[in-house]
């Protein structure tokens, strides 16, 4: 079996057997990071393979969030609920995107900063629909066709489902030819545009699939919730999956995923200590993007890397000697 397929393998086995070494609380909170991951895979995404830095993401979030809220008070279905929440978000990536894409760099940053708030102010004033600034419950019972799954176990596996679908189908869609055009637009835009490529074209698509992904998570997290507030949109939750992405690693896959799984599990753990955890967090951020920009996921490479490194010394110490030295190739 050959490696990458082996991985993929150990990876999904771990997801599903990871609920039986975990509490019933572990479980909880293993389903915010999965639903978080999904969030900021999406951002990753746009910021990782297509250059596109945004401040404005969480609006995507929250209108999936507000979908199901909303439309959940009429519909009961949950893949039509799931499936309003994505396009939903999708249509207001894709239109905004009409827009936006003509930009780029601290233009498009500061352009989806005020997107996203003008969406928190229109969902905050509209108290008579959303609630406002008091937010909402959401009244849709989460079922699959076989009942209302109100365990957290239960959800833990749809979570973990969804997460694992949206990984791997991001993981094709990187190695399509679109994402190889898109990935070189991040590295030479001019260069891609001589070669014929629409530029512009490759962008509004990938940002409009971030956006469908960031809704399908935000419909999810309602679900998790029971509760949505215009807090889901606000500017300050896009920053903080912007420090999710940079923390995990930019330019990965998994590298967004293990940030959220960082960021929401050391939230949770330094919060029940002390009241200042927002210092604390700041200063291990600071910390890991001082000592390696590439964030945790190059870290951890890093020493494993060096692990190796040290097992192929101890193994073989004089063949490494003679290729450190050039030996061998002179020999040959």
């Amino acid at each position: 079996m050959k490696k990458p397929a082996f991985v993929s393998i150990a990876f999904v086995a771990f997801m599903l057997l990871l609920p039986l070494i975990l509490t019933t609380y572990g479980i909880k909170l293993t389903s915010e990071v999965l639903i978080m991951a999904i969030f900021v895979m999406s951002l990753g995404l746009i910021i990782g393979y297509a250059g596109l830095v945004s401040l404005g993401h969480a609006a995507f979030f929250g209108l999936g969030a507000y979908a199901v809220t909303l439309i959940g008070e009429h519909v009961e279905n949950s893949y039509v609920l799931l499936l309003a929440a994505a396009l939903i978000a999708g249509i207001a990536a894709f239109v905004s995107g009409l827009l936006f894409i003509r930009s780029s760099g601290p233009y498009f940053l500061m352009i989806t900063l005020a997107f996203g708030q003008m969406i928190y102010a229109i969902f905050y004033k509209a108290q008579s629909v959303t609630g406002g600034a008091d937010g909402k419950s959401v009244s849709a019972a989460f079922s699959l066709g076989f009942g209302p799954i109100e365990s957290r176990l239960g959800f833990y596996y749809v979570t973990a489902v969804c997460f694992l679908l949206c990984y791997f189908l991001l993981r094709i869609f990187i190695v399509s030819p679109l994402g190889k055009g898109i990935r070189g637009i991040k590295e030479n835009e001019a260069r891609m545009t001589a070669l014929g490529y629409n530029t512009r074209y490759y962008k509004l698509i990938v940002y409009s699939l971030s956006g469908m992904m960031a809704g399908f998570a935000g419909g999810l997290y309602a679900y998790f919730n029971e509760y949505v507030s215009p807090d889901l949109l606000n500017w300050m939750f896009s920053g903080q999956a912007l420090i999710m992405v940079i923390v995990g690693g930019v330019g990965t896959l998994i590298g967004p995923a293990i940030g959220a799984g960082f960021f929401v599990i050391l939230q949770n753990y330094i919060s029940s200590y002390t009241d200042r955890w927002p210092i604390v967090m700041g200063l291990i951020f600071v910390a890991i993007v001082l000592y390696r920009r590439g964030g945790v996921i190059h870290i951890a490479l890093l020493l494993w890397n060096k692990i190796n490194l040290k097992r192929r010394k101890d193994r073989h110490p004089t063949n490494l000697h003679k290729e450190a030295n050039g030996h061998e190739s002179a020999e040959g």
